[in-house]
Formats: structure tokens, C-alpha cells, sequence
């Protein structure tokens, strides 16, 4: 078991209890956060919950009136003073990407046979499109190795709250509840076939057929803004990375735009779809129709100028360059800077991620890389790409 594992938990506890206490009130007037408030008894306990929303573990703590500690990616851990205030009050587990999810999965199962509580988010980062993302079954044996209670979340409303992707914060509503409370029992009663089918149904949320039922309004100025970091793909032309927006809508130079309402949805004579959910599906099957006809060639893909390239080890980064390119060819990426060119083959990708907005995270043979931009610019459509051109499904 890791050394001082205990190590935060006390003061968790109580920061938890104190702010939960002075904050509840206001947030959830401000927030207009609702819920039902389930205080689990059985401890320890692990919690899985979708990922909607920068906040969301707030949510959980409030549902769940219970000191968790959350698994964090170590992204969020070089996020400043975001980074620090989460260390300080939750002494998180990170998830270190280049030493892998076996370390992560061993860190959570000692957390909780020391009888800590824990909470991760299974997808893995928020959800870009408002769609619940893929979930590993392995997933489903980390909750049988733990053998403890086994909690479900699912948060509502934080995607169109706050889209990953958007310039501007809305107003409307959030809510939050406990699907199921699954005892020691139950699990070890159940294969990890049914487990991870539990697992999918409770997580599984999607916002616009919520919002086709509810009708919530989440209103803001500019809401269309900044949608090319989810939306690179052209219902009309058909062509990746020329989509721009302004104000409430988004468009391309050939013509084509879409206008966002307040409910969310998207308009255009030109296109079947009114959604992001469906849309990401519509561009996604553009890639893999490029991806098939570029692999192993070393005809371009596509890329972006201007970019910020760090080199990452021990959750701890080192700038390579500022005005750096990364460029995508149906053989390789490469991350261009005055210092030094770094060539990695596709089949050297063994991880790629996104945090924050568009920051893109890449685990390879060489090294672990992160390349953020200083404009809206698809870190998604590189994900999908390399995915599809080491002819792999985007699920």
C-alpha cells in the first residue's frame, strides 16, 4: 500500500464540511443546482459518475454530503491556482497518463481497502458533444478489485451550462442525482459483463433528448462562439478545419451556416441534423472515409499553426516552443519547433486525450506532449483522425 495514503484525508474532511456548509446555499441559488440528497452510510465506497461540467465534483459532494477523494488527470494538476486549490482541498489521486491507467486503477483499489472514499469520472474527460462518452470495460473490474460499495452519479444540464468548447458561460438550470447504491454483495454477485452494463445504462446521458422533453432555455451572449474546438467538420463542402464562429452562428467559406437557439439546438437549411451529438457523428464518419484513403501514406491530413508544444513528465511541463506546428500525415505527426522537429509514426501514438477546451494530449513512444493554441482550433479532430488511421473505432 502507498506510503502516507491517509495523508490529507482529515483535512479533506473537514474543508469539505465547512465549505459545503457556507457555500451550499448560494451556489445553488446561483448555480440553480437541484438535487435529492443521498448520504451513503456504507463506507468506503466508489462513486462513478458522468462528466459534464468543470465543477461537477462540487455537485457530487453536495449530493452526497460525504468527503470523496476524486481522481484528477494531471492535466488539471499544471492549471495553476486551479491545480493547487484542488491539491489543497482534496489531495486528489492523479492520473499520471504516461505511467498508465494499471497504476491508477492499483492507487484507487489502496485508497479503498485505507477506507477512503473515492470518485472518478470513467469517460475519462468531459464530454464535448453533451453525450455521455465511451467507458472501458475495465472499468468494470476496478469496481470488482475494490469490493466495496459501488455508487453511480449522473449529473444533468452542466454541458449546455458551460459547453466544454464555448467562449461564454450560460444561464439555466443543473441537476444532480444518485442513480443506484450498489452494496458489496450485489457486486460480487453480478460478471463483469452485467457490471459494465450497469455501469453504461446508469451513465448514460444525453442532453438534447433531455432538452426535447424539458425545454430548458440557457441563455448567453455569443453562444455559438468558439464551437470549432467540437465542430470542424462542413455538413455542405465536406471539408475538416475551415468552420468559424461569431455571435450565435457558425459558418465556412463555402457558404454554409448555422445558427444556435437558446435550447441549444442548431439551424441550417443546409444540414439534417439540429444537434452536436449528431453532428460529431456525421463528422466523424468524414474522417474515417480520409483516414481509409490516406493510411500509411504520407499525404497531409491536416494541421495547425502557431501552437504551444511542451514536453510532460511527472505531471511537471517543459516548454519546447511557443509558435510551434503539429501536422498530421496519414503515416506520422509531427510537432515542429526552431529547436527540433519530433517525428512520431502513427503506430508510436499510444495515448491521446484532450484537457481543457482544446489542449491536446499525446503519449507516444518519444514522450508525452502537450499542444495548446492560442485560438479556437480542433484538438478533437486529431483524436479521431490517428484513431481511425491506426484502424481503430471511435466509440
Amino acid at each position: 500500500m502507498r506510503k502516507n495514503i491517509k495523508k490529507g484525508v482529515l483535512k479533506g474532511k473537514i474543508l469539505i464540511f465547512v465549505l459545503r456548509n457556507i457555500i451550499k446555499g448560494p451556489a445553488v441559488r446561483i448555480l440553480k443546482f437541484t438535487d435529492t440528497e443521498h448520504k451513503i452510510n456504507d463506507q468506503p465506497y466508489l462513486v462513478f459518475a458522468n462528466h459534464s461540467d468543470i465543477i461537477d465534483p462540487a455537485y457530487i459532494i453536495k449530493t452526497m454530503r460525504r468527503y470523496v477523494r476524486f481522481v484528477m488527470s494531471d492535466h488539471v494538476m499544471r492549471m495553476g491556482i486551479v491545480g493547487k486549490l484542488y491539491n489543497f482541498i482534496d489531495s486528489p489521486i492523479v492520473f499520471e497518463r504516461e505511467k498508465g491507467t494499471d497504476v491508477l486503477y492499483d492507487t484507487i483499489v489502496d485508497n479503498i481497502k485505507a477506507g477512503i472514499n473515492v470518485a472518478m469520472y470513467p469517460e475519462g474527460a468531459m464530454t464535448s458533444t453533451g453525450e455521455t462518452g465511451y467507458i472501458s470495460k475495465r472499468n468494470a473490474a476496478l469496481v470488482k478489485e475494490c469490493d466495496c460499495t459501488f455508487v453511480t452519479y449522473r449529473g444533468k444540464g452542466g454541458y449546455l451550462k458551460k459547453p466544454r468548447w464555448a467562449k461564454n458561460s450560460r444561464k439555466g438550470p443543473i441537476s444532480g442525482e444518485v442513480v443506484n447504491v450498489y452494496t458489496k454483495e450485489q457486486i460480487r454477485a453480478m460478471s463483469e459483463e452485467e457490471l459494465y452494463k450497469h455501469i453504461v445504462e446508469d451513465l448514460y446521458f444525453n442532453i438534447y433528448d433531455e432538452q426535447r422533453i424539458k425545454h430548458h432555455e440557457y441563455i448567453t451572449e455569443d453562444p455559438a462562439e468558439h464551437a470549432e474546438i467540437i465542430l470542424y467538420g462542413c455538413p455542405k463542402c465536406k471539408e475538416v478545419g475551415f468552420l468559424r464562429t461569431k455571435g450565435d452562428k457558425i459558418f465556412c467559406n463555402c457558404g454554409f451556416e448555422a445558427t444556435v437557439d437558446n435550447y441549444g439546438f442548431w439551424h441550417s437549411d443546409d444540414m439534417k441534423f439540429d444537434n452536436i451529438v449528431d453532428w460529431d457523428k456525421f463528422q466523424k464518419n468524414l474522417l474515417k472515409e480520409i483516414a481509409d484513403k490516406k493510411r500509411n501514406s504520407p499525404e497531409e491530413v491536416f494541421c495547425d499553426k502557431e501552437q504551444m508544444i511542451y514536453s510532460v513528465h511527472n505531471a511537471d511541463s517543459v516548454t519546447l516552443t511557443e509558435k510551434g506546428e503539429i501536422h498530421l500525415y496519414g503515416d506520422r505527426v509531427e510537432l515542429l519547433s526552431d529547436k527540433e522537429n519530433i517525428i512520431i509514426p502513427i503506430a508510436d501514438v499510444e495515448s491521446i486525450k484532450t484537457s481543457s477546451k482544446m489542449n491536446l494530449l499525446l503519449v507516444t513512444k518519444k514522450g508525452y506532449y502537450e499542444i495548446r493554441s492560442p485560438y479556437p482550433r480542433s484538438a478533437t479532430k486529431y483524436i479521431v483522425a490517428i484513431r481511425y488511421l491506426q484502424d481503430k473505432e471511435n466509440l
